[in-house]
């Protein structure tokens, strides 16, 4: 007869390591690429030493002469680790129904699992290209007249009346904190909070503004904001900052449209990525599949074939300068990031786990309900350790081809 300690002992021993591969890697493929690279922490916060200035320690010398020195500088990133939660849940019914049939009850917690595992998964892929706010969306259009932005539908859900928005810029600069009155129509409305809202390029992103700041992962843009690199000033390290080219031409003259990001702009951007790293460290590219497609589109015009490629994770994507590219929704259009993986890691005290209780079970009775929960944790925090070898592009627009 199956009871409650079965569907504890199923959670703990059999669909467990199910879950934890699921969400590690097959959520992204830079996300898989980085899980290979975790490191252990010990305490609350992730440390990382970066090295940089150091070219002259390695040179040609007359026999006799005197040793290179080694005169490199170096700055410690200190970033908290996450809490990061996933809730399981069942309800005493559905066990009570299939408790002669452990074949039942499987396919009931395989979909409860797949549940916990798409949640996971669309979390961990919207935090993976925050930086290290809340993200709810981004803006598509700012009607300043109207006080409303388009926001694209499958963000809409995430914004809520009376909630304090902060407004980023194409270049990861907050350019306002506004409040949500109404969403409506495809539109959130606002209002002002705390300063007035200036004119706004395209594809603004827009953050939950709330009194615990540093709760998110930190994502790829951490390392792009203009005021602060983890805990380190950007003003006095400039040479471990990553490349941001960031496109502050409109055309037609005057209207307020970004170019568009097709190859010819891109093959630019990677030859200043190039000089910025002295090398091309990249292994993979991310973007939005609006850049995806007038990428494909530029290079079908000029070329027969374009390369597929199978991505970490069972992805797929194609081959661009030969590097994979990789489209994912949450990345913000106009936008790119071409990324060296062995430099990211992911810091943690454990991986995705459940919280056991005072017996030594996972499963407890909801207050006050007729069924079960269980939780899952992992703690852990996304560093870069070496930010000189990123690069992002971005303030272009994707929606536009040219003739």
């Amino acid at each position: 007869m199956i009871t409650i300690q079965t569907v504890d002992s199923a959670l703990k021993n059999v669909f467990l390591e199910g879950v934890i591969n699921e969400i590690n890697r097959e959520t992204n493929p830079f996300l898989t690429m980085v899980q290979e690279n975790k490191r252990t922490v010990k305490g609350n916060e992730a440390r990382v030493m970066v090295r940089y200035g150091n070219q002259d320690s390695v040179a040609a010398g007359v026999e006799g002469g005197e040793l290179p020195m080694s005169n490199g500088s170096q700055a410690e990133i200190i970033s908290k680790v996450k809490n990061l939660y996933g809730t399981f849940q069942i309800s005493d019914k559905a066990i009570r129904s299939v408790q002669n049939d452990g074949d039942e009850l499987s396919q009931i917690i395989h979909g409860e699992m797949k549940n916990l595992v798409a949640t996971a998964q669309q979390s961990m892929n919207r935090a993976l290209y925050g930086n290290g706010l809340r993200l709810l969306g981004y803006s598509t259009q700012v009607l300043t007249g109207d006080r409303t932005f388009q926001v694209p539908e499958h963000f809409l859900r995430n914004f809520k009346p009376g909630q304090r928005i902060r407004v980023f810029s194409s270049t990861n600069e907050q350019i306002a904190i506004v409040v949500v009155t109404n969403v409506q129509g495809g539109r959130v409305h606002y209002d002002n909070a705390e300063q007035p809202l200036i004119a706004m390029p395209d594809y603004d992103r827009l953050y939950l503004h709330a009194d615990e700041e540093d709760v998110e992962l930190s994502g790829i843009d951490s390392i792009f904001r203009s005021d602060r690199l983890y805990n380190l000033d950007p003003a006095n390290h400039g040479e471990i900052l990553p490349f941001k080219k960031v496109d502050f031409n409109v055309t037609p003259p005057g209207t307020g449209i970004p170019s568009v990001l097709d190859e010819d702009e891109i093959m630019n951007f990677f030859a200043e990525y190039q000089e910025h790293c002295q090398s091309i460290p990249a292994d993979i590219v991310l973007t939005n599949p609006t850049v995806q497609r007038a990428i494909f589109e530029s290079v079908r015009s000029t070329r027969t074939n374009v390369d597929k490629t199978e991505l970490a994770g069972g992805f797929s994507g194609f081959r661009f300068n030969g590097l994979p590219v990789y489209s994912d929704i949450m990345c913000k259009p106009g936008t790119l990031y071409a990324l060296n993986s062995p430099s990211w890691a992911m810091h943690q005290i454990c991986d995705w786990a459940w919280f056991d209780g005072d017996n030594g079970g996972v499963l407890k009775q909801m207050d006050g309900r007729a069924g079960y929960t269980a939780s899952l944790v992992k703690y852990g925090e996304l560093v870069c350790e070496k930010p000189f070898l990123q690069g992002k592009v971005a303030g272009y627009s994707a929606t536009r081809f040219r003739a």
